[in-house]
Protein backbone atom coordinates (compact mmCIF):
# COMPACT_ATOMS: atom_id res chain seq x y z
CA UNK A 1 0.00 0.00 0.00
CA UNK A 2 2.89 2.44 0.73
CA UNK A 3 4.14 1.71 -2.28
CA UNK A 4 1.04 1.97 -4.56
CA UNK A 5 0.28 5.17 -2.41
CA UNK A 6 3.61 6.63 -3.70
CA UNK A 7 2.65 5.71 -7.08
CA UNK A 8 -0.47 7.70 -7.21
CA UNK A 9 1.37 11.24 -5.63
CA UNK A 10 3.63 10.87 -8.09
CA UNK A 11 1.64 11.03 -10.60
CA UNK A 12 -0.98 13.26 -9.12
CA UNK A 13 2.53 15.91 -8.78
CA UNK A 14 3.25 15.28 -11.96
CA UNK A 15 -0.20 16.27 -13.39
CA UNK A 16 0.39 19.29 -11.54
CA UNK A 17 3.67 20.54 -11.05
CA UNK A 18 4.13 23.06 -14.12
CA UNK A 19 1.31 25.36 -13.45
CA UNK A 20 3.77 27.71 -10.94
CA UNK A 21 5.97 27.65 -13.37
CA UNK A 22 4.43 29.23 -16.45
CA UNK A 23 5.20 32.16 -15.86
CA UNK A 24 8.98 31.71 -15.58
CA UNK A 25 9.32 29.54 -18.57
CA UNK A 26 7.79 32.43 -20.72
CA UNK A 27 10.26 34.76 -19.03
CA UNK A 28 13.20 31.86 -19.55
CA UNK A 29 13.01 31.12 -23.27
CA UNK A 30 11.19 34.41 -24.31
CA UNK A 31 7.68 32.48 -25.73
CA UNK A 32 4.29 33.67 -25.21
CA UNK A 33 1.72 31.49 -23.20
CA UNK A 34 0.54 29.46 -25.86
CA UNK A 35 4.01 28.16 -26.69
CA UNK A 36 4.47 27.70 -22.85
CA UNK A 37 1.38 25.76 -22.03
CA UNK A 38 2.18 22.72 -24.19
CA UNK A 39 4.28 21.50 -21.01
CA UNK A 40 0.76 21.41 -20.03
CA UNK A 41 -1.70 19.98 -23.20
CA UNK A 42 1.37 17.63 -24.30
CA UNK A 43 1.52 15.95 -20.81
CA UNK A 44 -2.64 16.07 -21.12
CA UNK A 45 -3.21 14.27 -24.74
CA UNK A 46 -0.53 11.41 -23.29
CA UNK A 47 -2.08 10.89 -20.15
CA UNK A 48 -5.58 10.56 -21.86
CA UNK A 49 -3.82 7.98 -24.31
CA UNK A 50 -1.83 6.24 -21.54
CA UNK A 51 -5.12 6.29 -19.66
CA UNK A 52 -7.22 4.65 -21.89
CA UNK A 53 -4.53 1.31 -22.62
CA UNK A 54 -2.75 1.32 -19.09
CA UNK A 55 -5.56 -1.10 -18.16
CA UNK A 56 -5.98 -3.18 -20.85
CA UNK A 57 -2.48 -3.71 -21.21
CA UNK A 58 -2.26 -4.77 -17.38
CA UNK A 59 -4.36 -7.51 -18.02
CA UNK A 60 -2.25 -8.39 -20.90
CA UNK A 61 1.40 -8.34 -19.60
CA UNK A 62 0.91 -7.57 -15.81
CA UNK A 63 0.00 -4.88 -14.17
CA UNK A 64 2.93 -4.72 -11.81
CA UNK A 65 4.93 -4.71 -15.13
CA UNK A 66 3.47 -2.29 -16.99
CA UNK A 67 3.42 0.32 -13.77
CA UNK A 68 7.34 -0.20 -13.76
CA UNK A 69 7.20 0.68 -17.54
CA UNK A 70 5.14 3.77 -17.06
CA UNK A 71 7.57 4.68 -13.86
CA UNK A 72 10.72 4.61 -16.10
CA UNK A 73 9.65 6.29 -18.77
CA UNK A 74 8.33 9.12 -16.52
CA UNK A 75 11.90 9.13 -15.10
CA UNK A 76 13.34 9.56 -18.33
CA UNK A 77 10.74 12.56 -19.30
CA UNK A 78 12.26 14.69 -16.53
CA UNK A 79 15.97 13.51 -17.84
CA UNK A 80 14.85 14.93 -21.67
CA UNK A 81 13.58 17.97 -19.93
CA UNK A 82 16.46 19.13 -17.83
CA UNK A 83 19.29 18.16 -20.90
CA UNK A 84 17.11 20.05 -23.78
CA UNK A 85 17.76 23.37 -23.12
CA UNK A 86 14.67 24.99 -24.79
CA UNK A 87 11.01 25.02 -24.61
CA UNK A 88 10.85 22.16 -27.22
CA UNK A 89 12.91 19.86 -25.18
CA UNK A 90 11.07 20.82 -21.84
CA UNK A 91 7.48 19.96 -24.30
CA UNK A 92 8.82 16.69 -25.01
CA UNK A 93 10.26 15.57 -21.65
CA UNK A 94 6.51 16.32 -20.31
CA UNK A 95 4.75 14.21 -23.31
CA UNK A 96 6.57 11.54 -22.16
CA UNK A 97 5.78 11.97 -19.02
CA UNK A 98 2.31 11.65 -19.42
CA UNK A 99 2.43 8.20 -19.42
CA UNK A 100 1.74 8.53 -15.68
CA UNK A 101 -1.97 9.08 -16.64
CA UNK A 102 -1.91 5.44 -16.68
CA UNK A 103 -0.12 5.06 -13.45
CA UNK A 104 -2.98 5.36 -10.74
CA UNK A 105 -5.61 3.29 -12.44
CA UNK A 106 -3.20 0.63 -12.75
CA UNK A 107 -2.48 1.13 -9.11
CA UNK A 108 -6.21 0.70 -8.03
CA UNK A 109 -6.02 -2.44 -10.06
CA UNK A 110 -3.28 -4.05 -7.93
CA UNK A 111 -4.90 -2.75 -5.23
CA UNK A 112 -8.28 -4.86 -6.06
CA UNK A 113 -6.31 -8.00 -6.64
CA UNK A 114 -4.45 -8.11 -3.46
CA UNK A 115 -6.15 -6.39 -0.66
CA UNK A 116 -9.42 -8.38 0.58
CA UNK A 117 -12.64 -7.28 0.21
CA UNK A 118 -13.12 -5.99 3.91
CA UNK A 119 -10.48 -3.20 3.90
CA UNK A 120 -10.71 -2.64 0.12
CA UNK A 121 -12.95 0.03 0.15
CA UNK A 122 -10.46 1.86 2.52
CA UNK A 123 -7.16 1.40 0.61
CA UNK A 124 -9.25 2.94 -2.45
CA UNK A 125 -9.65 5.71 -0.42
CA UNK A 126 -6.51 6.15 1.81
CA UNK A 127 -4.67 6.03 -2.27
CA UNK A 128 -7.03 8.43 -3.24
CA UNK A 129 -7.32 10.98 -0.80
CA UNK A 130 -3.15 10.72 -1.07
CA UNK A 131 -3.60 11.36 -4.85
CA UNK A 132 -5.88 14.14 -4.40
CA UNK A 133 -3.83 15.97 -2.37
CA UNK A 134 -0.55 15.29 -4.28
CA UNK A 135 -2.58 17.18 -7.03
CA UNK A 136 -2.85 20.24 -4.85
CA UNK A 137 1.08 20.19 -3.35
CA UNK A 138 2.33 20.18 -6.55
CA UNK A 139 1.52 23.59 -6.95
CA UNK A 140 2.60 24.44 -3.27
CA UNK A 141 6.11 22.48 -3.73
CA UNK A 142 6.87 23.88 -7.24
CA UNK A 143 5.95 27.33 -6.68
CA UNK A 144 8.84 27.13 -3.84
CA UNK A 145 11.08 25.87 -5.58
CA UNK A 146 10.56 28.19 -8.89
CA UNK A 147 11.21 31.08 -6.04
CA UNK A 148 14.26 29.98 -4.57
CA UNK A 149 15.89 27.49 -6.93
CA UNK A 150 14.28 28.15 -10.66
CA UNK A 151 11.94 25.41 -12.32
CA UNK A 152 14.71 22.96 -13.36
CA UNK A 153 14.94 21.89 -9.83
CA UNK A 154 11.03 20.39 -10.25
CA UNK A 155 11.88 18.58 -12.58
CA UNK A 156 15.15 16.99 -10.32
CA UNK A 157 12.57 16.54 -7.76
CA UNK A 158 10.07 14.29 -10.21
CA UNK A 159 12.99 12.33 -11.21
CA UNK A 160 14.08 11.44 -7.84
CA UNK A 161 10.53 11.13 -6.43
CA UNK A 162 9.25 8.52 -9.23
CA UNK A 163 12.83 7.12 -9.40
CA UNK A 164 12.43 6.01 -5.77
CA UNK A 165 8.91 4.89 -6.42
CA UNK A 166 10.74 2.59 -9.10
CA UNK A 167 12.66 0.97 -7.51
CA UNK A 168 10.04 0.26 -4.40
CA UNK A 169 7.77 -0.70 -7.20
CA UNK A 170 10.47 -3.84 -7.98
CA UNK A 171 9.14 -5.61 -4.79
CA UNK A 172 5.28 -5.82 -4.99
CA UNK A 173 3.51 -8.95 -5.71
CA UNK A 174 2.96 -9.93 -9.39
CA UNK A 175 0.02 -9.41 -11.27
CA UNK A 176 -2.14 -11.67 -12.45
CA UNK A 177 -2.05 -11.85 -16.77
CA UNK A 178 -6.17 -12.14 -17.53
CA UNK A 179 -6.30 -10.82 -21.17
CA UNK A 180 -5.20 -11.53 -24.44
CA UNK A 181 -2.57 -10.42 -26.68
CA UNK A 182 -4.86 -10.96 -29.79
CA UNK A 183 -6.95 -8.64 -28.90
CA UNK A 184 -5.29 -5.24 -27.76
CA UNK A 185 -6.95 -2.40 -30.07
CA UNK A 186 -3.44 -0.19 -30.37
CA UNK A 187 -4.47 1.85 -32.83
CA UNK A 188 -7.69 3.09 -31.11
CA UNK A 189 -5.76 3.81 -28.07
CA UNK A 190 -3.06 6.03 -29.13
CA UNK A 191 -4.36 7.65 -32.75
CA UNK A 192 -7.22 10.18 -30.79
CA UNK A 193 -4.56 11.57 -28.69
CA UNK A 194 -2.52 12.77 -31.96
CA UNK A 195 -5.59 13.81 -33.63
CA UNK A 196 -6.67 16.28 -31.01
CA UNK A 197 -2.96 17.33 -30.82
CA UNK A 198 -2.69 18.55 -34.63
CA UNK A 199 -6.22 20.43 -34.44
CA UNK A 200 -4.72 22.19 -31.04
CA UNK A 201 -1.27 22.23 -32.73
CA UNK A 202 -2.88 24.23 -35.84
CA UNK A 203 -4.98 26.76 -33.48
CA UNK A 204 -1.92 27.63 -31.38
CA UNK A 205 0.00 28.35 -34.49
CA UNK A 206 -3.19 30.79 -36.20
CA UNK A 207 -1.54 33.22 -33.46
CA UNK A 208 1.40 33.88 -35.39
CA UNK A 209 0.92 32.25 -38.55
CA UNK A 210 -2.80 34.16 -39.26
CA UNK A 211 -6.50 31.95 -39.84
CA UNK A 212 -5.18 32.80 -43.42
CA UNK A 213 -1.76 30.24 -43.73
CA UNK A 214 -2.30 27.22 -45.27
CA UNK A 215 -0.01 25.29 -42.51
CA UNK A 216 -3.12 26.41 -39.62
CA UNK A 217 -5.83 24.74 -42.09
CA UNK A 218 -3.42 21.42 -43.12
CA UNK A 219 -2.93 20.93 -39.30
CA UNK A 220 -6.62 21.21 -38.68
CA UNK A 221 -7.71 19.56 -41.49
CA UNK A 222 -5.85 16.25 -41.12
CA UNK A 223 -6.98 16.16 -37.29
CA UNK A 224 -10.04 16.17 -38.06
CA UNK A 225 -9.44 12.86 -41.00
CA UNK A 226 -7.88 11.51 -38.18
CA UNK A 227 -10.52 11.94 -35.38
CA UNK A 228 -12.91 10.97 -37.89
CA UNK A 229 -10.87 7.71 -39.01
CA UNK A 230 -10.89 7.07 -35.45
CA UNK A 231 -13.99 7.03 -34.33
CA UNK A 232 -14.93 4.19 -37.50
CA UNK A 233 -12.40 2.39 -36.33
CA UNK A 234 -13.17 1.76 -33.31
CA UNK A 235 -17.07 1.71 -34.17
CA UNK A 236 -16.00 -1.89 -36.23
CA UNK A 237 -14.16 -3.11 -33.61
CA UNK A 238 -15.15 -6.25 -31.72
CA UNK A 239 -13.26 -5.22 -28.55
CA UNK A 240 -12.48 -1.28 -28.71
CA UNK A 241 -9.93 0.36 -26.37
CA UNK A 242 -12.91 3.12 -26.66
CA UNK A 243 -16.28 2.05 -27.40
CA UNK A 244 -17.90 4.44 -29.09
CA UNK A 245 -21.16 2.94 -28.92
CA UNK A 246 -21.91 4.36 -25.80
CA UNK A 247 -22.05 7.33 -27.18
CA UNK A 248 -25.34 6.79 -28.73
CA UNK A 249 -27.10 5.68 -25.16
CA UNK A 250 -29.06 8.71 -23.89
CA UNK A 251 -28.08 8.93 -20.58
CA UNK A 252 -24.28 8.10 -21.12
CA UNK A 253 -23.86 10.36 -24.47
CA UNK A 254 -25.04 13.16 -22.44
CA UNK A 255 -22.64 12.28 -19.27
CA UNK A 256 -20.03 12.38 -21.97
CA UNK A 257 -21.12 15.68 -23.31
CA UNK A 258 -21.17 16.99 -20.32
CA UNK A 259 -18.02 15.86 -19.53
CA UNK A 260 -16.25 16.93 -22.29
CA UNK A 261 -18.01 20.42 -22.19
CA UNK A 262 -16.96 21.28 -18.38
CA UNK A 263 -13.69 19.35 -18.77
CA UNK A 264 -12.83 22.39 -21.00
CA UNK A 265 -12.86 24.95 -17.88
CA UNK A 266 -10.69 22.31 -15.79
CA UNK A 267 -8.25 22.77 -18.32
CA UNK A 268 -7.90 26.62 -18.58
CA UNK A 269 -8.80 27.05 -14.50
CA UNK A 270 -5.74 24.66 -13.53
CA UNK A 271 -3.02 27.33 -14.55
CA UNK A 272 -5.06 30.67 -14.95
CA UNK A 273 -5.38 31.26 -11.43
CA UNK A 274 -1.36 31.18 -11.38
CA UNK A 275 -0.79 33.10 -13.92
CA UNK A 276 -3.01 36.14 -12.81
CA UNK A 277 -1.93 35.37 -9.55
CA UNK A 278 2.22 35.62 -10.26
CA UNK A 279 1.71 37.98 -13.44
CA UNK A 280 3.16 41.68 -12.35
CA UNK A 281 0.70 44.67 -11.52
CA UNK A 282 2.23 46.49 -14.31
CA UNK A 283 0.05 44.13 -16.92
CA UNK A 284 -3.08 44.29 -17.81
CA UNK A 285 -3.91 41.31 -15.15
CA UNK A 286 -1.97 40.59 -12.25
CA UNK A 287 -1.61 40.71 -8.63
CA UNK A 288 1.88 40.74 -8.67
CA UNK A 289 2.16 37.00 -5.51
CA UNK A 290 5.50 35.46 -5.11
CA UNK A 291 5.44 31.89 -6.86
CA UNK A 292 5.86 30.38 -3.49
CA UNK A 293 2.80 32.39 -2.17
CA UNK A 294 0.70 31.47 -5.34
CA UNK A 295 1.24 27.79 -5.07
CA UNK A 296 0.69 27.67 -1.13
CA UNK A 297 -2.59 29.68 -1.88
CA UNK A 298 -3.72 27.26 -4.88
CA UNK A 299 -2.36 24.57 -2.15
CA UNK A 300 -5.03 25.62 0.12
CA UNK A 301 -7.93 26.19 -1.54
CA UNK A 302 -7.16 22.53 -2.65
CA UNK A 303 -7.34 21.25 0.74
CA UNK A 304 -10.66 22.93 0.84
CA UNK A 305 -11.63 21.25 -1.77
CA UNK A 306 -10.50 17.76 -0.81
CA UNK A 307 -12.29 18.18 2.28
CA UNK A 308 -15.56 19.37 0.65
CA UNK A 309 -15.49 16.11 -1.78
CA UNK A 310 -17.37 13.55 0.61
CA UNK A 311 -20.23 15.86 1.30
CA UNK A 312 -20.55 16.31 -2.74
CA UNK A 313 -20.30 12.39 -2.78
CA UNK A 314 -22.66 11.66 -0.45
CA UNK A 315 -25.30 14.43 -1.77
CA UNK A 316 -24.54 12.46 -5.15
CA UNK A 317 -25.68 8.94 -4.34
CA UNK A 318 -29.07 7.30 -4.33
CA UNK A 319 -29.11 8.59 -7.50
CA UNK A 320 -29.06 12.68 -6.78
CA UNK A 321 -25.99 12.70 -9.39
CA UNK A 322 -27.90 14.95 -11.40
CA UNK A 323 -28.62 16.95 -8.59
CA UNK A 324 -24.99 17.08 -7.82
CA UNK A 325 -23.99 18.14 -11.06
CA UNK A 326 -26.26 20.83 -11.17
CA UNK A 327 -25.14 22.39 -8.04
CA UNK A 328 -21.28 22.00 -9.56
CA UNK A 329 -22.58 23.62 -12.97
CA UNK A 330 -24.38 26.69 -11.06
CA UNK A 331 -21.31 27.40 -8.98
CA UNK A 332 -19.07 26.95 -12.33
CA UNK A 333 -20.60 29.74 -13.96
CA UNK A 334 -20.58 31.98 -10.98
CA UNK A 335 -17.12 31.19 -10.81
CA UNK A 336 -16.37 32.16 -14.06
CA UNK A 337 -18.52 35.50 -13.85
CA UNK A 338 -16.65 36.50 -10.79
CA UNK A 339 -13.12 35.79 -11.75
CA UNK A 340 -13.61 38.00 -15.30
CA UNK A 341 -14.91 40.48 -12.40
CA UNK A 342 -12.73 40.17 -9.78
CA UNK A 343 -9.27 39.88 -12.16
CA UNK A 344 -10.30 42.49 -14.56
CA UNK A 345 -12.18 44.73 -13.25
CA UNK A 346 -12.58 45.30 -9.71
CA UNK A 347 -8.80 44.33 -9.53
CA UNK A 348 -9.90 42.78 -5.95
CA UNK A 349 -7.40 39.93 -4.76
CA UNK A 350 -9.98 39.17 -1.73
CA UNK A 351 -12.65 38.78 -4.69
CA UNK A 352 -10.39 36.77 -6.56
CA UNK A 353 -9.70 34.01 -4.39
CA UNK A 354 -13.26 34.49 -3.80
CA UNK A 355 -13.84 33.08 -6.88
CA UNK A 356 -11.83 30.31 -6.34
CA UNK A 357 -13.35 29.19 -3.62
CA UNK A 358 -16.59 28.71 -5.40
CA UNK A 359 -14.14 27.05 -8.15
CA UNK A 360 -13.35 24.34 -6.13
CA UNK A 361 -16.98 23.71 -4.80
CA UNK A 362 -17.62 23.63 -8.35
CA UNK A 363 -14.80 20.87 -9.28
CA UNK A 364 -15.79 18.79 -5.78
CA UNK A 365 -19.62 18.56 -7.02
CA UNK A 366 -18.29 17.67 -10.36
CA UNK A 367 -15.72 15.28 -9.57
CA UNK A 368 -18.24 13.39 -7.47
CA UNK A 369 -21.25 13.51 -9.75
CA UNK A 370 -19.64 12.60 -13.25
CA UNK A 371 -18.74 8.89 -12.44
CA UNK A 372 -22.33 8.34 -10.64
CA UNK A 373 -23.85 9.64 -13.75
CA UNK A 374 -21.68 6.85 -15.77
CA UNK A 375 -22.79 4.45 -13.04
CA UNK A 376 -26.58 5.12 -13.12
CA UNK A 377 -26.42 5.12 -16.81
CA UNK A 378 -24.48 1.89 -17.60
CA UNK A 379 -25.34 -1.76 -16.86
CA UNK A 380 -23.01 -2.88 -14.08
CA UNK A 381 -20.97 -5.60 -16.31
CA UNK A 382 -19.79 -2.46 -17.89
CA UNK A 383 -19.36 -0.07 -15.42
CA UNK A 384 -15.31 0.05 -15.40
CA UNK A 385 -15.58 0.44 -19.71
CA UNK A 386 -17.78 2.86 -19.23
CA UNK A 387 -16.22 5.12 -16.33
CA UNK A 388 -12.73 4.65 -18.46
CA UNK A 389 -14.25 6.03 -21.17
CA UNK A 390 -15.06 9.31 -19.19
CA UNK A 391 -11.66 9.97 -17.49
CA UNK A 392 -10.01 9.75 -21.28
CA UNK A 393 -12.80 12.03 -22.16
CA UNK A 394 -11.89 14.21 -19.18
CA UNK A 395 -8.74 14.58 -19.96
CA UNK A 396 -8.44 15.05 -23.58
CA UNK A 397 -10.79 17.54 -23.17
CA UNK A 398 -8.92 19.31 -20.12
CA UNK A 399 -5.93 18.97 -22.62
CA UNK A 400 -7.82 21.38 -25.34
CA UNK A 401 -9.11 23.58 -22.65
CA UNK A 402 -5.50 24.37 -21.92
CA UNK A 403 -4.32 24.44 -25.62
CA UNK A 404 -7.54 26.69 -26.54
CA UNK A 405 -6.82 29.01 -23.45
CA UNK A 406 -3.75 29.66 -23.66
CA UNK A 407 -4.31 30.68 -28.00
CA UNK A 408 -7.24 33.09 -27.08
CA UNK A 409 -4.55 34.58 -24.54
CA UNK A 410 -1.84 34.79 -27.08
CA UNK A 411 -4.22 36.50 -29.80
CA UNK A 412 -4.75 39.39 -27.02
CA UNK A 413 -1.21 40.05 -25.88
CA UNK A 414 0.15 43.22 -25.21
CA UNK A 415 3.95 43.94 -25.11
CA UNK A 416 5.16 44.56 -21.59
CA UNK A 417 8.65 43.94 -22.03
CA UNK A 418 11.21 42.89 -24.81
CA UNK A 419 10.59 38.98 -23.41
CA UNK A 420 7.11 39.32 -21.92
CA UNK A 421 3.70 40.06 -23.27
CA UNK A 422 0.81 39.32 -20.97
CA UNK A 423 -2.50 38.98 -22.43
CA UNK A 424 -4.74 42.39 -22.10
CA UNK A 425 -8.56 42.12 -20.17
CA UNK A 426 -10.25 41.09 -23.15
CA UNK A 427 -8.79 37.94 -23.45
CA UNK A 428 -9.34 36.46 -20.11
CA UNK A 429 -13.32 38.18 -20.54
CA UNK A 430 -13.50 35.87 -23.58
CA UNK A 431 -11.90 33.01 -21.78
CA UNK A 432 -14.02 33.27 -19.15
CA UNK A 433 -17.49 34.05 -20.82
CA UNK A 434 -16.42 31.41 -23.47
CA UNK A 435 -16.25 28.68 -20.10
CA UNK A 436 -19.44 29.92 -18.01
CA UNK A 437 -21.05 29.41 -21.98
CA UNK A 438 -19.88 26.09 -21.97
CA UNK A 439 -21.08 24.91 -18.46
CA UNK A 440 -24.01 26.59 -19.31
CA UNK A 441 -24.61 23.89 -22.01
CA UNK A 442 -23.73 21.11 -20.10
CA UNK A 443 -26.03 22.17 -17.41
CA UNK A 444 -28.89 22.37 -19.91
CA UNK A 445 -28.04 19.19 -21.16
CA UNK A 446 -28.22 17.94 -17.85
CA UNK A 447 -31.59 18.59 -17.67
CA UNK A 448 -32.42 15.88 -19.98
CA UNK A 449 -30.89 13.22 -18.19
CA UNK A 450 -33.75 10.17 -17.88
CA UNK A 451 -34.13 9.50 -14.01
CA UNK A 452 -32.69 5.89 -13.22
CA UNK A 453 -33.47 3.99 -10.06
CA UNK A 454 -31.26 4.75 -7.02
CA UNK A 455 -28.17 2.53 -7.26
CA UNK A 456 -28.66 -0.07 -4.49
CA UNK A 457 -26.70 0.30 -0.90
CA UNK A 458 -24.27 -2.21 -1.80
CA UNK A 459 -24.30 -2.14 -5.09
CA UNK A 460 -22.78 1.33 -4.81
CA UNK A 461 -20.34 0.42 -1.96
CA UNK A 462 -18.90 -2.07 -4.56
CA UNK A 463 -18.80 0.60 -7.50
CA UNK A 464 -17.64 3.69 -5.29
CA UNK A 465 -14.66 1.34 -4.37
CA UNK A 466 -14.39 -0.32 -7.46
CA UNK A 467 -14.74 1.99 -10.16
CA UNK A 468 -15.90 5.45 -9.32
CA UNK A 469 -12.73 6.82 -7.89
CA UNK A 470 -9.85 5.88 -10.26
CA UNK A 471 -11.39 8.58 -12.89
CA UNK A 472 -11.53 10.98 -9.90
CA UNK A 473 -8.34 10.47 -9.55
CA UNK A 474 -6.69 10.21 -13.09
CA UNK A 475 -8.21 13.52 -13.57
Amino acid sequence: MTVLILAAVTSSFESTMMYTALPSLEEGFGVDISAASWVLTGFLLVGAASAAIAGRLGDVFGRKRVLLVLLIASVFGSVISLAIPTIGGVILGRAIQGVAGGIIPLAFGIIREHVNKKNLSIAIAVTAGAAMLAGAGGNLVSGYIVEFAGWHWIFVVSGVLTLLTTILAIWLPGSIRTGARDRIDWLGGILFAPAIGLILFGINVSTGLGWASPVVWTMMGVGLVLLAFWAIWEYRQKTPMVNVRYFAQRNLGLTYLITALTGFGLGGAGYLGQLIMQYPTAAPVGFGVAPGAAGLTSFCIGLFGFLLSPLAGRIARGGRAKTSFIISAVAGIIAAILTALSATVWDSFPAFIFSQVILTISTAFLLSSIPLLVVEGSAAKNTSEATGISTVIQTASSGIGTSVTAAILGVFAVQLTEHFAPSSEIGYIIIFAVTAVLTGIALVASLFLKRTPSIAADEADDASADDIEAPILVH
